[in-house]
């Protein structure tokens, strides 16, 4: 299903949980590796990650990073 892109955006921002986001993106984007969809992220939404834990290849480190931004965008619906 070809979405416009400002719809997709919006639906993103008010999941209640980041799986539900996960959801949308797995739904009505191309993006199905989680680095892909991390950086559909970046491009789509004025995030970045500020530090980590981990090596950045690792792949659970990049799952702990996009769990974190899908939270930080969902969260901040509620400022």
């Amino acid at each position: 299903m070809d979405m416009d892109k400002d719809a997709i955006k919006t639906m993103i921002e008010l999941s209640d949980t980041w799986e539900e986001a996960d959801k949308v993106i797995d739904e009505f984007t191309s993006c199905r590796e989680t680095r892909e969809k991390l950086f559909y992220l970046y491009g789509m939404f004025d995030v970045s990650i500020v530090a980590r834990t981990g090596d950045s290849d690792d792949g659970e480190a990049v799952e702990a990073d996009y769990r974190a931004v899908l939270s930080a965008i969902i969260n901040q619906k509620w400022r």
